[in-house]
């Protein structure tokens, strides 16, 4: 990586007048999950023990790590914001414990909450990750993420969403109302000259609604930015790209095809697409205490440096880095800038 690259973002983020950050605001919507991640070596013993285990006719595997934390596409987002010193705004429904862990996970990290909603069922993912395989398996009951309609807005959400600088949805995959949601809040958005940013999340369990996610949100004027990763160009560019060189056509080729930057992050590289390509690889990693969630911070970083105008080098940069931050941290919190600053200070 050019190291003049890794000293104009160190400039550009020592520039940042942090006083005027709150002055941004983002709306993410419309999931928040509880997470329970289980942590095991390899599939195949994984497999190995609970077949053991089934066939004894039950009992206990002990010592395995696992934690609770924030999960979600949107919450994650939003509370990534947060630390990086934007305002961030939830909207989401949940259930009353839900609403209590959403004040312990970003309440106090300062993400306005006044648009959740209490009167729902309580999302609940249990991810396996494999740290052989560098794989994770989520198992999740998306409770009222199923079925959050562009109707439940109310006249707040109206407002938060039209007074924001940006407004991303997330998790089409598991909201049966994803594409009528997505089209409707951006239309919305729109109309009140309000940046917009949707990523999808793995579509595999949605295969038969991808034509008609295409045409309303994908190729509709009304989306500025499209965030995917490698899995997700599969099913969006209709190519079986394995290869960096095969992602780029897959993703130059798909942008043909919509008037939405491209915005692409992979386990190898990053790449922007919309006048012209570019493309940043990842920043190597000595240890991975994390899979789930990587996603959700660089969206949260490449936000936030869109709002700021960063150019586009920089800006997958900073995503890169605060992606790796976080999956390399032993503690799950995302990076703040001073984080950035420091990790690059060290590394130049």
């Amino acid at each position: 990586m050019e190291l003049s690259l890794q000293k104009r973002l160190l400039q550009s983020l020592q520039d940042i007048d942090r006083k005027n950050l709150p002055s941004f605001h983002v709306v993410m919507l419309p999931d928040f999950f509880v997470d329970h991640v289980l942590r095991f070596n390899s599939l195949e013993q994984t497999c190995n023990d609970m077949k053991t285990i089934a066939e004894q006719g039950g009992g206990n595997i002990p010592g395995i790590p696992q934690r609770i934390h924030q999960g979600g596409n949107a919450a994650n987002t939003a509370l990534g914001l947060a630390r990086l010193g934007i305002s961030s705004h939830l909207i989401c429904q949940t259930d009353p414990f839900g609403v209590y862990a959403l004040e312990y996970f970003l309440g106090k990290n300062g993400v306005d909450l006044s648009g959740v909603k209490s009167d729902g069922s309580l999302a609940l993912t249990t991810a396996i990750e494999l740290q052989k395989q560098h794989a994770n398996i989520m198992l999740g009951d998306p409770g009222s993420v199923a079925t959050f309609a562009f109707e439940q807005l109310t006249t707040h959400d109206y407002e938060l969403i039209a007074s924001a600088h940006l407004v991303g949805v997330t998790n089409w995959n598991l909201n049966r109302f994803g594409t009528d949601l997505a089209s409707k809040v951006f239309e919305m958005a729109k109309k009140h000259n309000v940046r917009t940013y949707f990523d999808s999340g793995d579509p595999s369990p949605r295969r038969h609604d991808i034509p008609t996610l295409v045409q309303k949100v994908l190729m509709s004027p009304d989306l500025d930015i499209f965030g995917l990763n490698e899995n997700e160009l599969r099913y969006y560019s209709h190519y079986n790209c394995m290869t960096q060189a095969e992602m780029i056509t897959a993703a130059e080729s798909l942008k043909k095809n919509i008037p939405a930057r491209i915005d692409l992050h992979t386990s190898l590289f990053s790449s922007s697409v919309h006048r012209t390509s570019t493309v940043i690889p990842t920043i190597p990693l000595s240890t991975i205490y994390r899979l789930t969630g990587a996603g959700d911070a660089w969206n949260a970083a490449n936000i936030f440096a869109d709002l700021l105008g960063f150019a586009d080098d920089e800006r997958l940069l900073f995503a890169n880095i605060a992606a790796g931050q976080y999956i390399s941290s032993s503690v799950v919190i995302h990076p703040t800038i001073d984080m950035v600053i420091n990790y690059i200070k060290n590394n130049i």
